[in-house]
């Protein structure tokens, strides 16, 4: 005949966890689902920058293939009058580069245009993606420092430097906040 332990028995009829043991597991199943949705909660927040990155570079480039096809200046009236002619009253009317500079003030710096809702390369309206604006500047540059922001009244200079600024406002933004920025120089 064996003679057993009493503890060892006690121990042995024993088959469920122990309150520490429950605890500790909860703790650690916890921490791991926690961690699971904190890096899924950050990875919704870089696909949402990144898609509107994407849509910023987009309209952005919507209005430098509208500029493109575009003389430097008025083909009529040339540098007699930088700025929207009369009667181009409307993005609709612009036949030049110049004219995307908006009011000319007397020192001739332009004083850019805001698109609200945002324009395509044809001209159009891009009314279903709320939140989004397009701002235009157009300012003569030096040739020898085209990278400067000191920028030269237009007409002076045979360069135009073409800047467009995205700016995006979400529904929860207190102001709009600029997505992307894209410039680029004309030449002769």
């Amino acid at each position: 005949m064996k003679i057993r332990h009493p503890k060892l028995s006690i121990r042995s009829r024993s088959r469920g966890f122990t309150l520490i043991e429950a605890a500790l597991t909860t703790v650690i199943i916890s921490t791991g689902v926690l961690a699971m949705l904190a890096a899924q909660q950050a990875f919704h927040k870089k696909n949402d920058w990144a898609q509107r990155s994407g849509t910023a570079l987009l309209l952005a480039n919507e209005l430098r293939e509208l500029t493109m096809v575009l003389p430097k200046h008025d083909p009529f009236t040339g540098l007699a009058n930088v700025g929207p002619e009369t009667g181009e009253d409307s993005v609709l009317d612009y036949d030049d580069v110049d004219d995307f500079a908006g009011v000319v003030d007397g020192s001739g710096i332009g004083a850019g245009i805001l698109f609200d809702p945002p324009i395509n390369a044809l001209r159009q309206e891009i009314a279903d993606i709320p939140g989004w604006t397009q701002r235009i500047d157009v300012a003569s540059v030096l040739p020898d420092n085209i990278s400067s922001t000191f920028t030269q009244p237009l007409g002076t200079t045979d360069l135009l430097r073409v800047t467009v600024s995205v700016f995006y406002q979400g529904p929860n933004d207190p102001e709009p906040m600029i997505m992307t920025t894209l410039s680029w120089v004309l030449g002769k």
